[in-house]
């Protein structure tokens, strides 16, 4: 089995850390790298990452995150923000990419008939936005996981509240979700996942 499928096998979702294990700044920053070296729709980089390693604020977040045990015991929690107006063509944000790529204006005509024919409201924008954070988070996991740093997905918040709290203006940006990392309190059971059969249709 390769490093990486040794990883994923490694990786679950962790309900308790074990609060005295801290996670060392030089491997943090490589699971941020790896969030920031994500692909992305149109390049467009739509992500951004809020580290919160203070003990207080992850404790003051929890109720707007049902109160999960993650939050307290955890060594850092990562929130995923999106991008909305600046995502949406033909904005400064875009034409800054542009200029730094390289791109004409044949982009920014793709890109605005992509965005006409598949959105009609800001919540289209938010939902294609936040499908991006997805991407990002699944690396920042992975590379954990290879790391040996343990991790969860936390989906359960209010977002409005989380957002109001956190002073994150939902005009501009939209919390996607919620990442945890640490250590794991205690050693997990034997990973279940269907055979590959099951999941896999060859078409050859």
């Amino acid at each position: 089995m390769n490093k990486f499928l040794e990883a994923m096998c490694f990786a679950h979702a962790c309900k308790v850390f074990d609060e005295s294990k801290k996670i060392p700044r030089e491997q943090l920053l490589e699971i941020l790298e790896a969030g920031r070296l994500t692909p992305s729709s149109f390049g467009l980089e739509h992500t951004r990452m809020l580290v919160i390693s203070n003990q207080k604020l992850k404790e003051d977040i929890a109720p707007f995150c049902w109160n999960q045990k993650q939050f307290p015991t955890s060594s850092e929690v990562v929130v995923l923000k999106s991008l909305v107006q600046d995502i949406i063509a033909p904005s400064e944000y875009i034409k800054e990419s542009m200029r730094e790529r390289g791109l004409d204006e044949r982009f920014m005509e793709r890109l605005k008939a992509f965005q006409e024919a598949n959105f009609k409201d800001r919540k289209d924008f938010e939902a294609w936005s936040m499908k991006q954070a997805y991407l990002v988070a699944s690396s920042m996991v992975n590379c954990s996981a290879m790391l040996g740093i343990d991790s969860c997905y936390i989906e359960g918040f209010e977002r409005e509240n989380l957002e109001k709290f956190l002073e994150i203006d939902p005009q501009k940006e939209r919390i996607a979700l919620v990442l945890t990392f640490g250590y794991r309190a205690k050693e997990q059971g034997k990973k279940y996942r269907k055979p590959l059969e099951d999941l896999v249709d060859f078409r050859d």
